[in-house]
Order: C-alpha cells, then sequence, then structure tokens
C-alpha cells in the first residue's frame, strides 16, 4: 500500500495536464498562460501543484526574457525540477530560440535606444540586476543576446573578458550593453560609468566599438550615447 499514495499522484497531475493540453489544443496555444505552458513542458513527474508552483518561480524574477537565459544549474536548483524536467525546458527555449532567429523578425535594425528599451523592457520586472551584451552586424540588427551575469538588487559583476570573448568569437561587429536598475530609476551609479568606459576601451582596442549601453528603469531609460558619455 506504500506505493498508493505515488500512483494517485502521478494520475491526479495526468489529468491536470491532460485538461491544459485538450484546452490547448480547442483554443489554440496563445490562449495559454506562461504558467500553464511551462507546466505542460515540466510534465507529470511532481503533483500538479507542485509543477505549477514550481512553473511560477521559474517566471517570477523577470518573466520570460530571463527564462529564457536559463542554465541547468539554474533549473535544478528550483524544487520540483529534475534532470527530465530540466532537459525538456531547456530543449523547449532552445527551439524557440532557433525558431525565432530563422524565423522571426531578426532582420529590424537597432535604430536608437528606444529600440533597446521596448524589446527588453520585461527586464524591469527582475529583483535582481541583469547584464546583457547585443551582438550587431555592420548593419546594427542582433544577431546574438547574451547575459553576461547576473547580480544582486544594486550591482552586477562584470569583467571585460566575459563581454568580450563571444564577440570576439562571432566577429560582433559592435556591441550594446544593458542591464536593468530593479531601484526603478535608471540614473547610472559610478560603477556602471566606470565599467562603461572600461568595457569602450576594450572594444575600441580588439575593434569591436560598444555603441550604447542602456540603463532599464521603472518606466524609463538612461542612454550613454545620448548622454554624450559614449562617442
Amino acid at each position: 500500500m506504500a506505493g498508493v499514495p505515488q500512483v494517485y499522484v502521478v494520475r491526479r497531475a495526468s489529468r491536470t495536464n491532460g485538461a491544459a493540453c485538450e484546452r490547448l489544443l480547442k483554443e489554440g496555444p496563445r490562449a495559454s498562460s506562461d504558467v500553464d505552458l511551462l507546466a505542460m513542458i515540466l510534465g507529470t513527474a511532481a503533483a500538479s501543484r507542485r509543477v505549477a508552483d514550481a512553473a511560477g518561480r521559474l517566471l517570477d524574477d523577470g518573466g520570460l526574457p530571463v527564462l529564457a537565459h536559463a542554465t541547468a544549474e539554474s533549473l535544478r536548483g528550483v524544487s520540483a525540477i529534475g534532470a527530465p524536467q530540466a532537459g525538456r525546458l531547456l530543449a523547449a527555449i532552445e527551439l524557440g530560440r532557433r525558431v525565432f532567429c530563422r524565423c522571426g523578425p531578426g532582420e529590424r535594425p537597432v535604430r536608437g535606444p528606444e529600440d533597446v528599451n521596448d524589446r527588453f523592457r520585461t527586464y524591469t520586472t527582475a529583483r535582481k540586476e541583469h547584464f546583457l551584451a547585443l551582438h550587431l552586424n555592420t548593419r546594427h540588427v542582433i544577431v546574438r543576446e547574451e547575459l553576461v551575469s547576473v547580480g544582486s538588487l544594486s550591482a552586477s559583476i562584470v569583467h571585460p573578458r566575459e563581454v568580450f570573448r563571444t564577440a570576439i568569437l562571432e566577429s560582433s561587429a559592435s556591441l550594446i550593453l544593458v542591464h536593468n536598475h530593479p531601484s526603478g530609476d535608471p540614473t547610472p551609479s559610478d560603477d556602471d560609468i566606470q565599467i562603461t568606459l572600461r568595457l569602450a576601451e576594450v572594444g575600441d582596442l580588439v575593434g569591436i566599438p560598444v555603441v550604447d549601453h542602456v540603463v532599464l528603469g521603472d518606466g524609463a531609460y538612461y542612454s550613454f550615447r545620448e548622454s554624450k558619455l559614449l562617442r
């Protein structure tokens, strides 16, 4: 009889996910919430409530844009997510990334910091600083988005080698730096200014210029280029 509760839990989760799948097939995937979609990917290895809770926690710190840069280690740190669930989720994220790169609006060039703010504004809900490097081609089209580091409530640790390693390997034409301020105030700190100027110097040395650094805040942004802190 010791195994009965486990069988019951699996069947209960299966019924719950089955209903979500039926609703998705009937109404279309766009009618499903982010949490429901995640729960269906995570599957029935845990009780349905635990799966839903895990899906909610994955979206709690920045939503889908932050989840898009998840690692196996970060996923395994969430309760109710084991290796199979982490693998399925990483596979789904990578598949979505490939579809977007091959079929999405990737040929639209970045015209200014407003475009950056519009594209990455969801990071303003993150409770930690996220520092990204946007790799551009010669037409200022973003060809790669790289999450360089995730910091604390008030700072992120960024080293030039982490920013330019991929840029050199990918032969990027230029970079735009982006990070969020969880406080909501996009005004750059002294550390923000120092690291930006340092990265700009390294960019000039390796021939991959930093054309802007956009700090995201609550309903506002700060552009180093517009403020004349970058050429």
